[in-house]
């Protein structure tokens, strides 16, 4: 863990010199009378109560970047507004003038130079705020399970980041290779549960800043051998985590702490350190890219983060390699730990985060239908009353009085019939208000919540969601009423069974982070029952092999692990490398 104490502004060493003018007033000397105590008290009330009212601005802006906030509103810019109005009124202009350091400057880009170097928060910021609050709050709940698991005693940081590690791998599915999906942020790849190993590393990473405890990506200079049975020989990237004074690696493509040489345990337990490569060639010249966020290196986020009430903490600031602060830089946190492996010169900024931010922020139309349409699940489900027609259906060129009752009705249906198939896709009356409680609740679920409620509520929206006809009302006579049905649009029952779909798969993630571990490979093994084409049917597999193994049930673990070692698989190298250490062990 690093140092948060900031330098004395200016500002604070004027509040110290007033304190002494104070005293100087009070013990009647330093040169000059004593002020009037009145004028002292009201002086003191005056700066309290602006003291608080900026407190008061600052917790509400924060309150509506919450996750739970944010989920229902997504006027970010005018949140950036407020922030800036903040900044502006109460926060010094020597802090407000906060600069970014030459040498942090000299590792970034043009473009995040100049984005990290204004002063003011954009709705890049807000998004990033929102993320560092969601990920301070999962990390936080995985922290004091891995406590729990410990006896309740505190658990060593290694415990607690591979929990880390593996909820990320177990909750971010990585997407196929034919999948062309609009670019996302994190919070979406979150909200949904894909991604990429991309992502798995940008999320870890992003994670385990929230818990200070720093993180390296290494990119080997040559292609590894996949079929090595020595993951260090094997991979192209690998994460090295510092904790408890120690360096510890992790693959991201495989899904596991990297084993030491000697450990042939189904699951690895006792990560290796860096000394499994510091010998080998193409990982002695690999390239340590750090990952981050570009809003984390901007001196605003310094400014922010130290002024947060300690219930809404969250780490928003990286200070890089030095010179904005006098935080201890990354770079030298980094060194320190692995020594002379890497020189300093070689690590770098990894631009995947800023490319894929710049993407997300523009979009092109086409893009922005298939964002809509891949987070339009999270609406569900659709909220319908009953419909009344009432006699507008009925056609004013015909005299009513000369049909039947029978002729009435059945002309009415042909009209309402009609009048449904010309209705728009986007249209309230065809889709239903939107309750966005799927949204809500998933939500609660990434930020951590794992309660037997949060089952119980993903279960009520599936019975919601099961809905495949509207009732409609139509008027008989003046006195009575008949109801027919007419089967929902197919646009709103594929999103609908979008949404079945992933609410019995997040169901059977709540499960695992509840240990419930046959329930939850009832729940996986139902899933693909139900829907054998979903996007979730291998990790489904690879899921409910992780869910065996603890349970000793190791011929399961293999014959699905066996179904998943296939090409389609995008996790197929984690299933392979799995199966070998099973068979192995058997």
């Amino acid at each position: 863990m690093h140092s948060l104490f900031p330098k004395l502004t200016l500002a604070q060493s004027g509040i110290r010199c007033l304190s002494i003018l104070t005293l100087c007033g009070l013990i009647g000397g330093c040169g000059g009378p004593a002020a009037p105590s009145t004028k002292v008290d009201t002086s003191a009330k005056a700066k309290e109560n602006v003291a608080d009212e900026c407190r008061h601005k600052l917790n509400s802006v924060i309150g509506r970047m919450k996750p739970e906030s944010m989920a229902t509103q997504t006027r970010r810019d005018a949140i950036a507004s407020a922030l800036n109005a903040w900044m502006a009124s109460c926060v010094s202009a020597e802090d407000r003038s906060l600069n970014l350091g030459d040498a942090n400057a000299a590792m970034l880009s043009t473009s995040v130079q100049r984005a990290a170097g204004q002063g003011r928060f954009t709705e890049s910021d807000v998004s990033y705020i929102r993320d560092c609050l969601l990920l301070s709050r999962l990390t936080e709940t995985l922290w004091k399970q891995a406590d729990e698991r410990n006896g309740g005693e505190v658990s060593a940081d290694l415990d607690r980041v591979q929990q880390l590690f593996q909820h990320i791998v177990r909750n971010v599915s990585p997407l196929r290779a034919d999948e062309d999906r609009p670019p996302v942020g994190l919070y979406e790849v979150m909200l949904t549960g894909r991604g990429s190993v991309e992502d798995r590393i940008w999320l870890f990473s992003e994670a385990l800043r929230q818990r200070q405890i720093d993180s390296v990506m290494l990119k080997a200079t040559t292609p590894g051998d996949p079929a090595s049975s020595s993951i260090a020989d094997a991979t192209d990237v690998l994460l090295l985590v510092v904790a408890d004074g120690r360096t510890f690696l992790f693959d991201p493509i495989r899904g596991t702490a990297v084993p030491k040489a000697d450990d042939t345990e189904i699951v690895v337990t006792e990560p290796a350190d860096i000394s499994l490569i510091a010998s080998a060639e193409r990982w002695k010249a690999a390239t340590p890219y750090i990952v981050a966020n570009p809003s984390s290196f901007a001196p605003r986020m310094f400014v922010l983060q130290q002024r947060m009430e300690a219930q809404d903490a969250a780490t928003l600031y990286e200070e890089l390699a030095g010179g904005t602060s006098e935080i201890e830089p990354l770079i030298a946190r980094l060194k320190a730990a692995v020594g002379d492996t890497w020189p300093t010169e070689s690590f770098k900024v990894w631009d995947i985060p800023e490319q894929r931010l710049a993407a997300a922020g523009a979009l092109s139309e086409q893009q922005r239908e298939e964002y809509t349409v891949l987070m339009r699940p999270l609406d569900s489900p659709f909220e319908r009353d009953s419909i009344s027609v009432g006699d507008a259906l009925d056609d004013p060129s015909i005299n009513q009085e000369e049909l039947t009752e029978e002729q009435r009705v059945q002309l009415r249906v042909m009209a309402l019939e009609e009048r449904w198939s010309r209705v728009g896709a986007s249209s309230d009356e065809l889709f239903g208000k939107p309750s966005r409680h799927l949204l809500q609740k998933r939500v609660e679920q990434i930020s951590g919540a794992a309660d037997v409620d949060m089952i119980q509520d993903l279960q009520q929206i599936r019975q919601a969601c099961m809905q495949t006809l509207i009732e409609v009302e139509v008027p008989i006579d003046s006195k009575q009423v008949g109801k027919i049905t007419i089967p929902l649009p197919q646009l709103i029952k594929d999103v609908q069974q979008s949404a079945l779909g992933d609410t019995l798969y997040w169901t059977s993630m709540l499960q695992l982070s509840r240990n419930d571990l046959g329930a939850a490979i009832a729940s996986l093994r139902n899933y693909r029952i139900q829907y054998p084409e979903g996007a979730a049917v291998f990790p489904s597999m690879m899921n409910e092999a992780a869910a065996l193994i603890p349970l000793n049930n190791l011929d399961a673990a293999i014959e699905v692990l066996r179904l998943a070692d296939v090409e389609q698989n995008p996790e197929q190298l984690r299933a392979h490398w799995w199966l070998e250490r099973l068979q192995a062990a058997k």
